[in-house]
């Protein structure tokens, strides 16, 4: 199964139990695994319909436990074993013998949310510390810092004496390739040397090991553990070119999946570092791979893309000025090379990657901001074919307008943009654009997209409009929360939302679920009551009462934190309700919930795939420092089976993790995920859905 069989279980089971395909797989799915295209050209994402279903393939299989080299998942479950996934999407809608649509309708909004919602929660933040953090313009890329300490956050020296070196010592033990790629991820995420060795040396020896997924973590552990001495920083680069070094390395040349983790975690181990000279030495790479390099594969082209869009290159200096303005051109150029409609979809990465770098403040942000809006309006010099630049224009409009306050352009010359925007949600012929531009007008902000977002909500229909309106209006509160510390509450916007709680609480799980995520993120505790009673008789509906547990924390409704405890314990078969749960739990600050799931984790005899992932994540995300031991025994308990010690190492990465959010959170976050190819996202092996 390897690490990213059982990452990839944490983030593949949610929004598949949502829609009900399959047995549970457990753990956090963060976003669609059908959207690759067949073969190597363009995806199914483009198209001139309304795409209300998105390109599907056939419901995922359950786990298959094969032996001797024990356990791996199915092909839509989680990676293949033995070699690169096989691209999704070869099959059209698969139908019940009823002619029901099994498929995920990948328009949704859970996908979006899944995908963006590790800066919304902040778990480890809410864990570590009491001391409520603010935003800035980095909030998708990850940059935030908490100095705050508190018991619950594991001491450099726990780190250092208990964790490390258990996970080399695991590693060092056995062939078990569960436990060895697991215990690489999580040393990782230390992201640290020990005084008596180093993580390079740990992750090195092992791109030369015949298991190719094993290769596969190895290049990606180095730019995840983001330790930026000579010898890691040449190697991703040797690696990302396929160049003779890489190979001697490696022993043998370097396939595209490599080369495409290997260029993402040169673009994570930059991020981590302020040196421009890094930044630049990255950009370069990434740079030929994109523009120079005729052997670079469409993987390996998005992979430089979203690469270069983390690089968070900055403006303070000279240098870092003139680098920025490079990358920019770089990418530019690449997207407005008339490629035809089979490289579009991987030109659709460079407005939601340029949006990144620069935000709504850079000098240069107006001319993008035109550029973007004439191919969302398909008036620019080039005709594009498909939606998938019309997607990623709308997202990135929403990164990088201003607020829309007044409807005078001589005081609000970003009104134009949001008014484009609001056309483009009624107008365009694709559902996922549309889908996009309003969610982009919450993105946005100013007093007049509020009334917008509201006017828009209530002439919603209830299975397609208004769950991406209550998602908006949920992100435009937060946003305005996070710039000004003491705005009062959106009584309007929460009393909308609570009214259509009322009327809809029992009839469409979809928009519950999004009304919880609304209601949350504008922190309306009014309806907590209404909400906390539906969570609880609505046990059965995993999904939505998820989401309600979700909805409670993000208010901070500490009266919940009984409820939500009952709803654990009453969701042991219920997996991704768990998994909510305890992160709804640990969001609100229960000191008691890591000790049950690690107790849950621990229970002899348990061998539920999914139930073990969903617990592990959870731990994980929470980051108790007194799960530490226990965690630690079970690493070394043979009698608890392969299975529980490799995710018990994924549990102590999670605990031990340098970052507050997951260190891939910063390319997840808007990035248009339906342009998708194998190494992005498919479910389980792509960049985008690793934990």
């Amino acid at each position: 199964m390897r690490t990213r069989a059982l990452d990839g279980l944490l983030t593949a089971g949610v929004l598949f139990l949502i829609h009900g395909l399959c047995p549970a797989h457990g753990g956090q799915y963060t976003g669609p695994g059908d959207v690759v295209p067949p073969g190597g050209g363009g995806g199914h994402g483009g198209g001139n319909s309304g795409d209300p279903t998105g390109p599907t393939t056939g419901g995922p299989a359950g786990p298959r436990m094969p032996s001797p080299r024990g356990p791996t998942t199915g092909g839509n479950t989680g990676p293949s074993t033995g070699g690169p996934g096989t691209p999704g999407g070869g099959r059209g809608p698969t139908t019940g013998g009823g002619g029901i649509q099994l498929d995920p309708d990948l328009t949704e909004w859970t996908f979006w949310w899944e995908f963006n919602k590790d800066p919304f929660i902040r778990l480890k933040e809410a864990v570590h510390s009491d001391t409520p953090q603010t935003g800035n313009d980095d909030f998708y890329l990850g940059n935030r810092r908490n100095d705050a300490r508190d018991s619950m956050k594991p001491t450099d020296q726990q780190v250092r004496d208990e964790i490390l070196p258990a996970l080399k010592k695991a590693i060092d033990s056995t062939d078990q390739p569960d436990i060895n790629s697991s215990c690489m991820v999580a040393m990782a995420k230390v992201g640290t040397n020990h005084p008596d060795f180093k993580l390079l040396d740990v992750f090195k020896p092992r791109l030369r090991d015949p298991d190719q997924e094993i290769r596969e973590v190895a290049a990606l552990s180095i730019g995840i553990a983001a330790i930026a001495d000579e010898p890691e920083v040449k190697l991703l680069i040797d690696l990302a070119l396929d160049n003779g070094d890489g190979r001697a390395v490696a022993g043998r040349s370097i396939d595209y999946r490599m080369r495409s983790f290997a260029t993402y975690g040169l673009g994570l181990l930059a991020h981590a570092h302020s040196s421009t000279a890094l930044k630049a030495q990255a950009f370069r790479t990434m740079q030929q791979l994109l523009l120079a390099d005729k052997t670079s594969e469409r993987n390996v082209k998005v992979a430089a893309i979203n690469a270069i869009g983390i690089l968070d290159i900055g403006t303070s200096t000279d240098e870092a000025r003139q680098l920025l303005d490079e990358a920019l051109q770089c990418l530019e150029d690449y997207y407005a090379k008339d490629l035809g409609a089979g490289e579009q979809l991987i030109q659709a990465h460079c407005p939601t990657a340029i949006a990144k770098l620069i935000g709504r403040d850079h000098d240069r942000a107006e001319h993008y901001k035109r550029l973007f809006a004439a191919d969302l309006q398909e008036k620019g010099k080039l005709k594009r074919s498909g939606n998938d630049i019309a997607r990623s224009c709308a997202m990135a409009l929403g990164m990088m307008a201003k607020p829309y306050d007044d409807r005078d352009e001589t005081k609000c010359p970003d009104a134009v943009y949001s008014r484009l925007l609001l056309d483009t949600y009624h107008d365009h012929r694709d559902a996922q654009t549309r889908n996009f531009a309003v969610l982009g007008l919450g993105q946005i902000g100013g007093e007049l997209n509020r009334e917008i977002l509201l006017k828009e909500f209530d002439k919603g229909g209830k299975n397609q409009q208004k769950p991406w309106c209550a998602l908006a209006l949920g992100v435009y509160s937060f946003f305005r929360y996070e710039r000004q510390n003491d705005a009062p509450p959106e009584g309007l916007i929460g009393d909308t939302l609570t009214d259509a709680l009322k009327q809809n609480q029992n009839k469409s799980p979809t928009l519950v679920g999004a009304l919880a995520i609304g209601l949350g993120l504008s922190r309306t505790t009014g309806a907590a009551d209404l909400m906390r009673g539906m969570m609880v008789g609505n046990v059965a509906k995993q999904d939505m009462a998820g989401y309600l547990c979700i909805g409670l924390a993000l208010m901070n409704d500490t009266r919940s934190i009984e409820p939500i405890r009952k709803v654990a314990k009453d969701s042991v078969r219920r997996d991704s309700l768990l998994q909510q749960a305890a992160i709804a739990l640990g969001k609100l600050g229960d000191k008691s919930v890591a000790d049950e799931l690690q107790r849950m984790l621990a229970a002899e005899g348990d061998h539920n795939l999914a139930k073990l992932a969903a617990i592990s994540s959870a731990l994980g995300f929470i980051g108790d420092q007194r799960t530490i031991v226990p965690l630690r025994d079970m690493l070394f308990d043979s009698k608890l089976g392969d299975l529980s010690r490799a995710f018990a190492a994924v549990a102590l990465g999670g605990v031990a993790d340098k970052e507050t959010l997951p260190w891939n959170a910063k390319l997840r976050g808007n990035t248009n995920y339906r342009a998708a190819v194998e190494t992005l996202t498919n479910q389980g092996t792509g960049i985008l859905d690793i934990l």
